[in-house]
């Protein structure tokens, strides 16, 4: 039997390695909108490196140092 501390230790686990694949696959959508973005030469009328930028910087929830990058 299970004891339910264990139980919550492990799906504390499994939270912890979906965040960072979640975490992973947001820097990989992240690349890929710059690549789009450039493949497409702006089609903002700006240049590559204006098209380029994030609009916004976003911290992360859990108390990490590490940033997101919001693209339009």
């Amino acid at each position: 039997m299970t004891n339910i501390y264990d139980a919550i230790k492990e799906k504390e686990n499994q939270i912890a390695i979906f965040q960072a694949q979640i975490s992973g696959l947001q820097a990989e959508i992240e690349a890929l909108r710059v690549a789009a973005r450039i493949l497409e030469g702006g089609s903002t009328g700006v240049g590559v490196t204006e098209a380029a930028r994030p609009v916004a910087v976003q911290t992360a929830a859990n108390g990490n140092d590490k940033t997101k990058r919001v693209w339009p």
